[in-house]
């Protein structure tokens, strides 16, 4: 998917997926396939586990391999020891550096596979192909088709509503909620794709986001909606008289991410978001979007996950 050649073996029984985008997308499609899980992709709590399918049970968890080079934990030795037929990485794509990833793995002797998913929408076609390289064509066809249809039914409800009359959402990423992203950032395509309108503006600074802002400026965004990825977040602004000076927190709209067992919009953004989006569209639009909610996210876990949540679990996500 980066328009590249690549010689792969012609049976296929391991697969290295060398970052958390790869990682999690492996795992939907094929994890027979799957040398293991990255730590960006483990569940948030230990109790969660139990929504991994049994394919990864007892597999190693491979080291770290951001796809912008940062900070890299690669254990070379070991990930050869584990004879891969070859690797997936992200590449294709703006947040992708294919040359950097081909000369590492060329190295190694070991053919790499580029997967462009940079934005949600891309999800349907790179699970096709991944399909199609695995030989699970079938499979890969009702995951992109769940997707596509998805899709579809959020578009058309945003496109009915007129972007000044798009609910205004700021997403907060630390305990403190100062640290957040912006409109342009990859860190948001679930909200933008929702409908969400992001009250921080401009351009992405770094590869990791998490752009410090003030309580102060926030007054002035003053969000509809709060999107928070930390739990204590909540918990600590309801009981802060300054932060009940937000429009979103005086009318209890804050509402966290659930992580089980993947996140579902971000670190990492990945195919779980396909389920993200009919959450926070549901969150922002209830009666533009009438769904099942239960039934989408329980629907999702079963056909991607291979689990089925029980009725507590709905609950608990959804409280």
């Amino acid at each position: 998917m980066a328009g590249r050649k690549v010689t792969v073996p012609s049976k296929i029984s391991k697969v290295y997926a060398s970052d958390p985008y790869t990682n999690v997308l492996l795992y939907m499609v094929a994890p027979e396939f799957s040398l293991g899980l990255q730590p960006g992709c483990l569940p948030f709590r230990e109790e969660d586990k139990r929504f991994l399918r049994k394919e990864v049970a007892g597999l190693p968890v491979l080291a770290t391999q951001p796809p912008g080079g940062e900070k890299q934990q690669v254990n070379l030795e070991e990930i050869l020891r584990l004879k891969p037929d070859f690797a997936l990485a992200l590449g294709g794509g703006a947040k992708s550096d294919s040359g950097r990833a081909e000369e590492r793995f060329a190295r190694m002797n070991l053919p790499v596979v580029f997967l462009k998913i940079d934005a949600i929408a891309d999800y349907p076609a790179a699970i096709e192909f991944l399909g199609k390289l695995l030989g699970r064509e079938t499979r890969a066809k009702r995951l992109s088709a769940y997707a596509r249809d998805v899709f579809a039914k959020v578009e058309k409800m945003v496109a009915a509503v007129s972007p000044e009359k798009r609910v205004r959402v700021y997403y907060a990423e630390s305990a403190d909620g100062l640290a957040t992203e912006s409109d342009r950032s990859f860190h948001t395509d679930a909200i933008r794709m929702a409908g969400g309108a992001i009250v921080h503006h401009g351009d992405i600074k770094t590869h990791v986001g998490m752009e410090k802002v003030s309580l102060e400026q926030i007054l002035i965004y003053s969000p509809e909606v709060i999107i928070s990825q930390e739990p204590d977040f909540a918990v600590n602004a309801y009981r802060d008289p300054r932060w009940q000076k937000v429009k979103a927190v005086a009318n209890h709209r804050i509402y966290t991410v659930p992580r089980t067992p993947f996140n579902w919009i971000d670190r990492p953004p990945g195919v779980t978001r396909i389920m993200g989006v009919q959450w926070l569209a549901y969150l922002f639009y209830p009666d533009l979007y009438p769904t099942d909610i239960r039934k989408d996210i329980k629907d999702f876990h079963v056909l991607f996950m291979g689990v089925k949540p029980t009725d507590a679990d709905l609950a608990e996500w959804l409280k």
